[in-house]
């Protein structure tokens, strides 16, 4: 038995992917496009998820994130479902930074859920990976926005003031080295020889 792809191997290999009991769409199953049972919530959910990476791939988070969130829904056992929902969460969560718009508390802390499970339950190794990476990262933004205000900013300061050394540090031209071939005994003297030779007789 052969796997055409690594996620199609992972995918048949994580039971312990599920949805938990949790609600990732309201939004009721097509049934009269792709049929009623299990076979017709399948096959929707594998469409969710093509139509649904296309968005993301457009930059259109809010279409991806229906789409998608309706595919963990019909199909919580799909491991890559979770993987491109968590990953499209990310992306709008950055978005919404770069801009300087309000973050969804509400999303960025199922975001962290989503890639906790992925983490911990996905046998996919490099999804293992983003997931904990992406984790950490989401848990330090979420503990700097549960920060009293003023220390929120302060710490954003402190951001800002690294930035900007490490820019500095990077365009600061580099010193130039001293070419000692040119080097002259009068420029720098120091003390003459008869003297350096008196002064260790007289210590011995």
């Amino acid at each position: 038995m052969s796997f055409s792809s690594p996620l199609a191997f992972a995918d048949a290999i994580s039971p312990n992917i599920t949805s938990g009991g949790k609600v990732y769409s309201e939004e009721k199953p097509n049934r009269e496009f792709f049929g009623s049972g299990m076979s017709g919530r399948l096959s929707e959910a594998s469409h969710l998820r093509f139509s649904g990476e296309q968005a993301y791939d457009d930059g259109d988070y809010a279409v991806a994130l229906k789409k998608l969130s309706k595919a963990v829904q019909l199909d919580p056992g799909d491991p890559t479902g979770h993987f491109m929902y968590a990953r499209a969460m990310t992306a709008k969560i950055n978005r919404d930074l770069k801009k300087g718009v309000p973050l969804d508390e509400e999303m960025l802390t199922d975001c962290i859920d989503e890639w906790k499970l992925i983490a911990r339950h996905d046998a996919d190794i490099s999804e293992q990976a983003e997931a904990k990476a992406q984790g950490r990262r989401l848990a330090r933004i979420a503990k700097t926005l549960n920060m009293p205000e003023e220390e929120k900013v302060s710490r954003f300061a402190l951001f800002k003031r690294i930035g900007r050394s490490k820019v500095a540090i990077k365009e600061k031209p580099k010193l130039a080295q001293k070419d000692f071939s040119d080097f002259k005994e009068k420029e720098n003297p120091g003390r003459p020889l008869k003297e350096v030779d008196t002064a260790i007789k007289d210590y011995q």
